[in-house]
């Protein structure tokens, strides 16, 4: 989304059943669409319209201000009722004051949409020079930009159109209204407000820039109000600053962040929509000192968008290769001190570089990571990929023992120093999938990494899509878990019998730990009673057999022991005895790799239960419950 310095050569027409207006101060409204409003008041439009500010702390105030914005405000009520208007609604903020309530003023915003469920949402532009005006859109993206899954509001502003207009300074817009037959009404609303009459020729500079804006417009068109409509997803998916840009505005702070230059490398092939919103998401980055590198592995040439902030870097790698070499050729162009890693399909928040880069200034730290949360999206006919589901499941401090066994650490949220990367040698071109976590472990054995548990990226999952791993098909995870056990056996010296045991240990004390956190809850449930029992049992079951394995695995090192003690014993018959406890060793080898892979298995089982209780917890008895809890005051 960029903005068009090209006007619009033709006019819309704009209808609506229910409409919504914000207004930073008592005549905003009119000055900037009162036309429209005149026109969809004669349709039987049913209008309301929220003013932000109360009009008490205007500098032109010489008067009893309580007496002032009592004055403002039924001059704007004479103004709307000369437009066929009745319903306003006023904040008690003062002129002036409203970037420092914008979370009171966004809270309003979302009780207003809920209230009065709009099609057409009107809105002042954030080109405004006015701060209160660049304000109000400010608080319109805070409301908006939290509707992500299930808020209730999604579906409401999904179906509603959101127009942004022009008051006191021109900006570029998309949507141009014939008003020259609503002249009159306008007129007539305009000197409704009396008090602003008396301090500007404000009629005169409202019908100068409809003039204006006919300009492009056929002859018949002597006035026109111009909008810029924005769709929902921008409000959702860009921040604040990175909007206003687009829209053609200047954030109010432009912040020039100091720190080492970052190099963000993106791999892709043949997704443009995916990769789009990866790049909208770092333009809206805070930080700045800032290089792109984009590798094309084998598809179609992808494009940057127009207008984009930072250096783009291009890798073409013109047949497909797989997602090692390109990372390793996106590293090969990288100019940056530091490196991070965004595939196609990832999101970044505005901070995530930001954070990262103060981390990683420290002295000591050489490679840094956050959280991601996960998006989990279904694809609806209607409208597109819509998030179903969000979770956290990556928050861990990091633990090297740990990561020879599992990834836990979601790679787009790393940040690598350059001269660490070359030590640890590229990323493995043999391997399909996994490349990323075998060369975290390699990373891992020459640095501590610094974990900050605060969410900065988005890792997304597209059902049925086969845009992720997580969307494969049966066959194909086994490819996945044979990959996974190839990393492990890679590093399997690192992994002696005390290793296993404390990596086996801490995940069964976390284990234990969330189940017993939520056992009294789920019994009390008594439509869940039966399948609770049986994932309890279950539960004991397997865990009865994980100490069983550590017991047996305990007595296998025993007997190994005894042995070495033996062949140290009888020395003289080095040569048969050595050849015998060979033998004994492999086999008991074997049987250990067997306990571990079955020890895997069981692990695997918890973790499918696990989800059984996740969703279980989703159940609307589990709801039920939780509600009736509440009401008789226990926490649940």
């Amino acid at each position: 989304m960029q903005f068009n310095l090209t006007p619009p050569t033709k006019t819309t027409a704009i209808s609506a059943r229910r409409v919504l207006v914000l207004a930073p101060h008592f005549d905003d409204e009119i000055f900037g669409c009162g036309g429209l409003l005149a026109q969809l008041s004669e349709s039987g439009a049913e209008i309301r319209v929220l003013y932000l500010t109360d009009s008490s702390g205007g500098d032109e105030i010489t008067e009893n201000k309580k007496q002032y914005a009592a004055r403002r405000r039924a001059e704007a009520q004479r103004g709307l009722d000369i437009l066929g208007i009745s319903q306003l609604e006023a904040l008690s903020i003062p002129d002036g004051a409203l970037a420092g309530h914008v979370d009171a003023a966004a809270e309003a915003v979302r009780r207003v949409i809920g209230e009065h469920r709009p099609d057409l949402l009107l809105s002042v532009s954030p080109c405004e020079v006015t701060s209160d005006h660049r304000a109000a859109f400010a608080s319109l993206h805070r409301a908006l930009s939290s509707l992500r899954g299930g808020t209730g509001l999604d579906a409401i502003m999904t179906g509603c159109r959101i127009l942004l207009y022009e008051v006191n300074h021109p900006g570029y817009p998309d949507v141009l209204v014939d008003v020259s037959p609503q002249l009159g009404l306008l007129n007539a609303a305009i000197d409704a407000h009396e008090s602003q009459i008396e301090l500007h020729n404000y009629r005169e500079a409202a019908l100068g820039v409809r003039h204006f804006r006919a300009l492009s417009l056929p002859a018949a068109v002597t006035a026109a109000e111009s909008f810029r409509e924005i769709g929902l997803p921008d409000m959702v998916t860009h921040g604040h600053p990175g909007l206003v840009r687009r829209l053609g505005g200047i954030p109010d702070t432009e912040e020039i962040h100091e720190g080492p230059p970052v190099s963000v490398i993106i791999r892709t092939k043949d997704r443009p929509e995916l990769l789009a919103e990866a790049f909208g998401s770092i333009a809206d980055s805070n930080y700045r000192r800032v290089e792109v590198v984009l590798v094309n592995d084998g598809g179609s040439p992808p494009a940057v968008p127009a207008e984009f902030p930072f250096p783009v870097v291009r890798v073409e790698m013109g047949t497909n290769q797989g997602r090692a070499a390109a990372a390793n050729a996106g590293v090969d162009a990288a100019t940056g001190d530091y490196l991070c890693f965004l595939d196609d399909d990832d999101l970044m928040e505005p901070d995530h570089l930001e954070i990262l880069a103060g981390l990683v200034s420290a002295a000591g730290i050489r490679v840094a990571y956050t959280d991601a949360a996960v998006g989990i999206y279904e694809l609806e006919p209607a409208t597109g990929w819509l998030e179903v589901d969000r979770r956290l499941p990556y928050s861990r401090d990091f633990d090297p023992e740990l990561l020879l066994v599992d990834n836990y650490i979601p790679f787009n949220t790393l940040m690598i120093e350059r001269a660490l990367f070359d030590e640890a040698g590229p990323f493995d071109t043999g391997l399909e999938f996994f490349e990323d976590w075998e060369f975290l472990v390699r990373l891992a054995a020459l640095t501590p990494f610094h974990h900050q548990p605060q969410v900065t990226a988005e890792y997304r999952h597209f059902r049925g899509s086969g845009h992720h791993i997580l969307g494969a098909q049966p066959h194909q995870r086994e490819d996945f878990l044979r990959l996974k056990a190839t990393v492990i056996e890679r590093h399997r010296k690192r992994l002696d019998a005390d290793v296993v045991a404390r990596i086996v240990d801490r995940l069964r004390s976390e284990s234990v730990a969330a189940t017993e956190s939520d056992a009294t809850a789920r019994r009390e449930l008594a439509g869940e009673r039966l399948e609770h029992m049986e994932m309890t049992d279950a539960y004991h079951r397997l865990n009865g057999e994980c100490e069983a394995l550590r017991q047996e695995r305990s007595n296998n090192l025993g007997h190994i022991e005894r042995l070495e003690e033996e062949l140290r014993t009888h020395r003289r018959a080095l040569a048969q005895q050595e050849s015998e406890f060979h033998v004994e060793e492999t086999k008991l080898r074997l049987k250990l790799t067997e306990q571990e892979e079955h020890l895997g298995r069981l692990y695997a089982e918890i973790e499918r239960l696990t989800g059984l209780i996740e969703a279980m917890e989703n159940t609307s008895a589990w709801k039920l419950h939780r509600k009736i809890e509440k009401l008789r005051g226990r926490s649940s």
